[in-house]
């Protein structure tokens, strides 16, 4: 008999994590994940990211794969079944939405087409306790219509080695869409992209509150990002407002 592998999607609340990826001697969704399922199968299960996110940083859909032993397979109780005895023994911070078979081969991390990030941002002041782990609150009031005419010039592929950084000093990104949108005092900002650097969507929306505020003109965001080489360095946003959305796949 052989493994049985599994797609799932799950939600974190990011605020007591070091982060998505496994770390020793500190508290990781991973290790979470990972404890759960040795203890479940009674084997070393490793779990697959669709994308890293740092300490702080949130999911609503951060896709994941794992495979379950041959001797667990046997006994394998429904995919609904499956999936809430994972959540009664995972802690409250995080949540199997879904689970499914995963084709053979499946990588969450290199198949994924497009992420989508969504980060809150609430002005003027005036600030929810009940948001404050997801909303980033801010006293200024911004100019939504100069953060759109910064956010359209963001749009396309290029080197983005101004906002973020790789392991690999491979910085060329494609970003395919980055929408701003205001609720009153509440302002979002949604990027999607095939994939990003590292702090890639903070630096970004530093750069959106900036332009909000007036200190940036739109029509030299182009100018910044050419410069390259972390030009916008210490501009990151903290990661309270930082969501991973979803992760699309062909």
């Amino acid at each position: 008999m052989t493994q049985r592998c599994v797609r799932a999607v799950i939600e974190y609340d990011g605020t007591d994590f070091a982060g998505s990826q496994r770390q020793p001697n500190a508290r990781t969704v991973q290790g979470e994940l990972e404890e759960v399922l040795n203890r479940l199968t009674g084997e070393r299960i490793i779990v697959r990211f669709a994308g890293r996110t740092d300490a702080g940083v949130h999911a609503t859909g951060q896709v994941v794969a794992f495979c379950l032993p041959a001797a667990f397979t046997g006994g394998l109780p429904g995919w609904p079944e499956l999936r809430r005895r994972l959540n009664a023994a995972l802690p409250r911070d995080v949540r199997v939405r879904s689970l499914h078979a995963a084709r053979p081969g499946f990588d969450p991390r290199r198949q994924a087409a497009v992420r989508i990030y969504r980060y809150r941002i609430r002005t003027g002041g005036d600030g929810r306790p009940t948001e404050r782990h997801r909303t980033l609150e801010i006293p200024d009031r911004l100019d939504v219509v100069a953060m759109q005419a910064a956010a359209a010039r963001m749009v396309g592929e290029r080197d983005f080695a101004a906002l973020g950084s790789d392991a690999h000093g491979q910085t060329i990104r494609r970003l395919i869409a980055v929408e701003v949108t205001a609720r009153g005092s509440l302002i979002e900002v949604r990027v999607s992209g095939n994939a990003f650097l590292r702090r890639m969507v903070r630096s970004l929306v530093a750069v959106l509150i900036e332009a909000g505020r007036g200190g940036l003109d739109p029509d030299g965001i182009e100018a910044i990002l050419d410069r390259g080489a972390r030009a916008l360095h210490g501009r990151a946003v903290p990661a309270v407002g930082l969501t991973l959305e979803r992760v699309l796949y062909r």
